[in-house]
């Protein structure tokens, strides 16, 4: 065996392989809280850990490593990698309808893949809307629709606003209805994810306030990168029949 002190500096000395890694306790204790710690509306902030225990990915033997280290590759994937969101969902359109000069249509998104709560954390938020165009692509005014899914807090994580995530294999519905637009031509569904809206708000806050100091430039440029990083997981156009 060629001499350990000849051997290529590593950092931090190095790796020591362990069956530890693989197994989704390792993650919890940086992605669970204890029984303990900070709740809002009787549930822990961060839950994560627990909410994949009570799911059949669990029971199944789907670990955490097995989506977010696809094939031990260091990867983390999550919320804010496409590929990933739009594997954990299945996301069915109904056809649009059209009856009494209305547009009626159903958005329906399932949790299908994740093991934990879609979205998990009280950071990101998926957005699902559909709203009307005209021929030209253009959204139409007062057609708009959305659902938001999201466990809302404000930035003093006082209280708990409101709580419309998906648990495992649970499924969310947006149901549509709407005056068809004289010019509408197609029916757009979206689902949009903002991985950082928790960030992004709490920067905004900081800016309007004039609580950044002389940090108001890093701030600024932390928002933006909030800002981008959020995406379109899935988009439909269905057309609507002639008046």
């Amino acid at each position: 065996a060629p001499d350990a002190a000849a051997r290529p500096a590593l950092p931090h000395n190095g790796f020591t392989a362990s069956p530890a890694f693989e197994d989704s306790r390792f993650c919890a204790a940086c992605h669970q809280f204890e029984p303990d710690g900070f709740t809002l509306a009787g549930k822990l902030l961060e839950n994560t850990y627990e909410e994949w225990k009570g799911s059949r990915h669990a029971r199944e033997g789907r670990t955490c490593q097995s989506c977010h280290m696809p094939e031990r590759r260091h990867l983390w994937r999550g919320i804010h990698d496409r590929q990933a969101t739009r594997a954990a969902l299945t996301i069915e359109a109904q056809p649009p309808r059209i009856a009494e000069g209305k547009v009626a249509a159903r958005l329906r998104i399932r949790n299908t893949g994740a093991g934990h709560h879609f979205p998990t954390y009280v950071t990101p938020r998926a957005v699902a809307e559909i709203w009307q165009e005209d021929a030209a692509g253009s959204a139409l005014a007062s057609t708009r629709a959305e659902l938001v899914l999201q466990r809302q807090v404000p930035l003093d994580l006082s209280r708990e606003i409101s709580d419309t995530r998906i648990p495992a294999d649970g499924e969310a519905l947006l149901d549509y209805a709407r005056a068809r637009h004289p010019r509408a031509a197609v029916l757009r569904l979206r689902l949009r994810i903002e991985p950082d809206a928790f960030y992004a708000d709490l920067y905004r806050s900081l800016l309007e306030e004039d609580g950044a100091g002389r940090g108001r430039a890093m701030i600024r440029a932390a928002l933006g990168r909030a800002e981008a990083s959020a995406f379109v997981a899935w988009e439909a156009r269905k057309p609507l029949p002639a008046p």
